[in-house]
């Protein structure tokens, strides 16, 4: 016998999209935005300029959106407790980088970048 919960969750994940593990696409999301920061204060510090890597801040933008639709259209893991509580801390530690991201768009912003 087949749980009809299991065959409608098994059609809603066979879109065109793999099902990727969540915490990998957290990991992610966190290298992006550390990896953003890095540029911005490379810009605003002058030791590149915003022409010689566009094309990260491009890639970036396409990046973000699409892992978001990955972690979507992700297969809920069963996590034990232990699992949980790390995967609260990823989730912590995403919202920590996003606000030092922020503080930084608004620093550049102020040194008139």
């Amino acid at each position: 016998m087949t749980d009809s919960k299991t065959d409608i969750q098994h059609s809603n994940n066979s879109s065109k999209f793999p099902s990727i593990n969540k915490r990998i696409i957290l990991r992610t999301y966190i290298v992006i935005i550390w990896l953003m920061i890095a540029q911005i204060l490379l810009i605003v510090t002058e030791r590149v300029s915003y022409e010689d890597i566009k094309y990260l801040f491009w890639t970036e933008s396409v990046l973000v959106p699409l892992l978001y639709v990955l972690y979507t259209k992700g297969v809920p893991d069963q996590l034990s407790r232990e699992q949980e509580k790390e995967q609260k801390k990823e989730i912590f530690v995403l919202v920590f980088s996003f606000a030092c991201m922020i503080m930084v768009i608004f620093m550049a912003m102020l040194n008139g970048y």
